[in-house]
């Protein structure tokens, strides 16, 4: 079977969310012209976007494309794979004379080209409507250079993840639990990161409170754009090894399941429990947490807080986890320390 008939396949299959998600960011990108016309009124004000030594400062437009193009690649990421597997469409796509490498491969041309293409041409819309609102050539002051660069590292960074979200998609089954995973884990990305960079200054003996490792970066220069681009591509690379190989291996007699390879659940649990912990306990989210709890605003929190706040997310997430992963019809023994098998 070529990769051509699989392609013609796969968008048959797909052709209603692919053209949704299309529709749904082409009409974005004329929306956000209207907004910036509408809320500046001042065609020169309305057309410039300012960068600043500490990073791009969005306008309407931009911020409104950028929530719509997150959730829209949130939810083409979770789709990927997930959907076959909770509609047993798998089957029928294993039973085809296809490798399990061309389909896995023809999945991600037919959705990353999606996701680029209606990506470049929501913006195009977008600089095409606001040039066409506005008369006079003099008035249309945007900086290409920056403009280029920054839009790149939103690109990048999109990519990355749905690379992600196709992960979760990919090595977890049942729909709804999967789901609720996907909502808890990429809103929480920033704060494993922030929590992340935390333990490396108290690692080092910095106060992580008068350190801002992200502060300086500006996705509008080349230096950002490299940076942005190189980790996003850590991530695609990384993901695409350990999904290629997931694919190959997808059993089929595990649909219905949580954990589709059974023989990781333990390394998924535990990753999933320090990936928490950090993200909660050492980042500004538990710090908020602190904050109302003791009811003063001071911005800091003590490092045995934050290790025991770690400690107790830890915890709670080992408890629902394993129930989850082991044994779903013994909830009522989550928290307690005996071994479920």
């Amino acid at each position: 079977m070529s990769n051509h008939e699989i392609r013609r396949l796969l968008w048959h299959r797909y052709r209603g969310i692919l053209w949704t998600a299309i529709a749904v960011l082409l009409i974005t990108g004329f929306k956000a012209a209207s907004e910036v016309m509408a809320a500046n009124d001042v065609a020169i004000k309305a057309t410039t976007r300012a960068f600043t030594s500490g990073g791009y400062t969005a306008n309407i437009g931009g911020t409104t494309m950028l929530i719509v193009n997150f959730i829209v690649v949130l939810i083409l990421g979770w789709l990927t794979f997930m959907w076959d597997n909770y509609t047993n469409f798998n089957h029928y796509l294993f039973s085809l004379r296809a490798t399990r490498q061309q389909l896995f491969t023809q999945k991600l041309v037919i959705f990353g080209c999606t996701i680029v293409g209606s990506f470049v041409a929501m913006h195009v819309i977008f600089l095409g409507t606001l040039r066409l609102l506005i008369h006079h050539s003099a008035s249309f002051n945007l900086s290409w250079g920056p403009e280029l660069r920054y839009t790149l590292s939103q690109l990048m960074f999109l990519l990355a993840l749905y690379a992600i979200v196709a992960t979760i998609g990919l090595w977890l089954g049942q729909a709804v639990a999967s789901a609720l995973f996907t909502i808890i884990a990429i809103p929480s990305l920033i704060f494993a990161l922030e929590g992340a960079f935390n333990l490396f200054s108290y690692a080092i003996g910095v106060n992580p409170y008068n350190t801002s490792y992200l502060a300086s970066l500006d996705q509008s220069t080349w230096a950002g754009l490299g940076w942005f681009s190189g980790v996003s591509l850590l991530i695609i690379g990384f993901l695409w090894v350990m999904d290629n190989w997931a694919f190959k291996h997808l059993s089929l007699e595990n649909a219905g399941n949580f954990m589709l390879f059974p023989r990781f659940r333990t390394a998924f649990l535990w990753l999933t429990v320090v990936y928490l912990a950090v993200a909660v306990g050492f980042s500004s989210f538990g710090r908020t947490v602190y904050a109302v709890v003791i009811d003063n605003y001071a911005g800091e929190m003590p490092f045995s807080i934050s290790l025991a706040l770690a400690v107790i997310i830890g915890y709670l997430t080992w408890s629902v986890g394993r129930v989850i992963l082991y044994r779903q019809d013994h909830a009522v023994d989550a928290f307690k320390f005996k071994k479920l098998a």
